[in-house]
């Protein structure tokens, strides 16, 4: 099946004149446009594969409204926009929207129908292969928290990503801090595309659209998408919105690593409820220890993380008069992971190169490797969806 057969084309326009307009160009294609999207709305049953054209009269701020809200509600509707004039800024504004293309109004009766045949292919391409890997594998999400600043968190996420993928799996890092993240620093990679970009246009994102974003780790094919350039930009993007990114990840690749913030909010709880994997960071001194203890019983209180907590405590080896086994009687939690303070590490962040590439053989680089090929090996283990847990005490 193929074309049109593949998929339903209707219309929307308030003007009369342009609702004529719309008519006749689609003759053959969709019954006479509606007058609003309630007239729409009322109509829609299911979610099939459907093409929306948006007539001139929505090419405004409320028509992309009516865009997002359509996008959001039916996740297999792909509009194409007509205009009557394109420019670039309401070009940029409708893809935000969830709008798949957008043409000028002096385009031909033949660009806006292979306009409305690309969406449609590409959205009934999406609904096939959607039920066609329904119950099937999905990538494993690993996210990276502490609840204190400066404990190498940072430095564990981008390690772990890097070494993932420099063993040849698919493998994406998101950073999450939303308004200080330092992924694209570490990594030396331009952040031209942000999450910024990534939740404005989640609602009507496909596979094709997200690999456009995500910026590449050339040294170990890591792919990236960067926190926003500017902090005020974190208060546009929800927690709904960045799990719907990660979902979208996880059809993707084989591993999402994700860079939380250190603290707890709406955005953290929510990618911690979606996470397969917990590495929480700790380093060997008070402070960082107390503020994990805190962070550890919020966790419990909240019902996150639990059994999918795996400990890694950073600068492991530092004669700081603090034993690891106290460390973990406190904690409630066995270490996991011991990364020694190793000075390759801070040479390898001021190069922008992840110390597993820089200088993997180093005692920091081989502790981040052994951390990437636990999950390989857990991964390769397990038969079931879900990632073995092992038992977690809550902390006395």
């Amino acid at each position: 099946m193929s074309g049109p057969e593949r998929y339903r084309v209707v219309a929307v326009e308030p003007d009369e004149r342009f609702r004529t307009r719309l008519t006749i160009q689609l003759a053959g294609l969709a019954p006479a446009p509606f007058e609003s999207l309630e007239a729409l709305l009322e109509q829609l049953g299911g979610d099939d594969p459907m093409v929306v054209v948006f007539g001139p009269g929505l090419a405004n701020d409320t028509g992309l409204a009516h865009a997002q809200r359509l996008t959001r509600t039916h996740p297999m509707a792909g509009i194409v926009l007509l205009a009557e004039e394109l420019t670039l800024p309401l070009l940029q504004q409708a893809l935000r929207s969830g709008v798949r293309d957008a043409i000028g109004l002096e385009a031909d009766d033949a660009t806006l129908r292979q306009a409305v045949e690309r969406v449609g292919d590409a959205i009934a391409t999406i609904a096939t292969r959607s039920v066609g890997t329904e119950g099937a594998r999905r990538g494993r999400v690993i996210v990276a928290f502490s609840t204190k600043g400066g404990v190498g968190k940072s430095v564990v996420a981008t390690n772990t990503a890097s070494s993932l993928a420099s063993k040849g799996q698919r493998v994406v890092i998101v950073d999450s801090d939303l308004q200080f993240g330092d992924v694209a620093v570490l990594l030396s990679v331009p952040p031209l595309h942000t999450t910024v970009e990534a939740a404005g246009a989640i609602a009507g994102a496909d596979t094709q659209l997200m690999e456009g974003l995500l910026a590449t780790h050339e040294l170990s094919g890591l792919r990236v998408l960067p926190a926003p350039v500017e902090p005020s930009a974190a208060d546009q993007i929800t927690a709904q919105e960045m799990v719907g990114i990660v979902q979208l990840l996880r059809t993707m690749f084989d591993f999402i690593v994700i860079d939380l913030p250190p603290h707890f909010d709406d955005v953290v709880v929510a990618l911690l409820e979606e996470a397969d994997d917990v590495l929480l960071v700790a380093s060997m001194d008070i402070p960082s220890i107390k503020n994990l203890k805190v962070g550890i019983q919020t966790l419990d209180l909240l019902a996150l993380a639990g059994s999918k907590i795996r400990l890694v405590l950073n600068r492991a080896n530092a004669k700081v008069n603090l034993d690891i086994g106290d460390v973990e009687r406190a904690l409630g939690v066995p270490a996991d992971f011991r990364v020694p303070s190793d000075i390759s590490v801070p040479q390898a962040v001021n190069r922008g190169i992840p110390v597993v590439l820089d200088k993997p053989k180093s005692p920091a680089g081989a502790a981040l490797h052994a951390i990437a090929d636990s999950f390989l090996v857990s991964d390769a283990e397990s038969s079931d969806p879900e990632p073995r847990r092992r038992t977690w005490r809550r902390p006395e």
